[in-house]
């Protein structure tokens, strides 16, 4: 009797770490699907991110003065990157001027960063200087179109056209312009009130800054070509109170 309690008793015991090692079995693997799911999830909202910051809509964060009032600074908008045809009176992303191009692996490391950021940091490539970021400018000249610029009011006569109008005449929807009075003697960047005519060849926009004593734009840079315009800008939503559509 005693033999067969005993053989009983590791039979029962057996049968319990039997069960213990199936429980951990079933545990770990449980684990390990739902890590695989999770880094799946990761990766997938990972290229869902770039895709959509790349070609549907991506938010801009506004560093400078440059469109004030319209946009002033630390207001937010989304840019559509691809809206690159833009038309006049149009606020359009423009890509940095200094020339630096990054790889493709730090883009995106940097679309999806400024994503979670609001624009507002970025890993790779950005710096404080002028030319090293991107800026928004309003297109107020196209192809073909005669201009010239008198007390920072851009005037232009389109293309076919006899009669030389002022920007704002032309411009479908209205904005506001920074216009004051510098000493005669500043030239700082940006704060030529006056240009001769000059007509724009193929592919050639006319750009400038809602600010026109503090923005560098066309005035500095010259025309602009369509290849620099990353998008056009159609919503801001930050500040609230300057919420609109363009």
């Amino acid at each position: 009797m005693d033999f067969l309690k005993a053989l009983h008793f590791c039979a029962t015991i057996f049968g319990m770490k039997q069960k213990a090692s199936d429980f951990d079995y079933k545990l770990s693997r449980q684990r390990s699907i739902f890590i695989s799911h999770a880094l799946a999830i990761c990766i997938f909202a990972i290229i869902f991110i770039t895709i959509v910051l790349n070609v549907l809509i991506f938010p801009v964060h506004v560093r400078s003065d440059t469109m004030e009032k319209d946009m002033p600074r630390d207001s937010a908008v989304f840019v559509c990157p691809f809206l690159r045809t833009p038309r006049r009176g149009d606020v359009v992303y423009l890509e940095r001027t200094d020339g630096v191009k990054l790889s493709v692996m730090k883009n995106v490391v940097n679309s999806v960063v400024g994503f979670f950021t609001a624009q507002r940091f970025f890993p790779f490539g950005y710096t404080h200087n002028m030319s090293g970021k991107p800026v928004l400018r309003r297109v107020l000249a196209l192809p073909g179109d005669e201009i010239y610029m008198k007390d920072y009011v851009l005037y232009v006569k389109p293309e076919g056209k006899d009669l030389f109008l002022t920007e704002f005449e032309l411009v479908p929807k209205p904005y506001n312009t920074q216009i004051y009075s510098v000493p005669a003697e500043w030239d700082g960047i940006g704060s030529f009130g006056n240009m001769p005519n000059t007509i724009l060849k193929s592919d050639q926009y006319f750009v400038l800054a809602d600010n026109r004593i503090e923005g560098a734009d066309s005035r500095v840079w010259g025309s602009i070509s369509s290849s620099r315009i990353k998008g056009r800008a159609v919503l801001e939503y930050f500040p609230f109170s300057k919420f609109k559509i363009f």
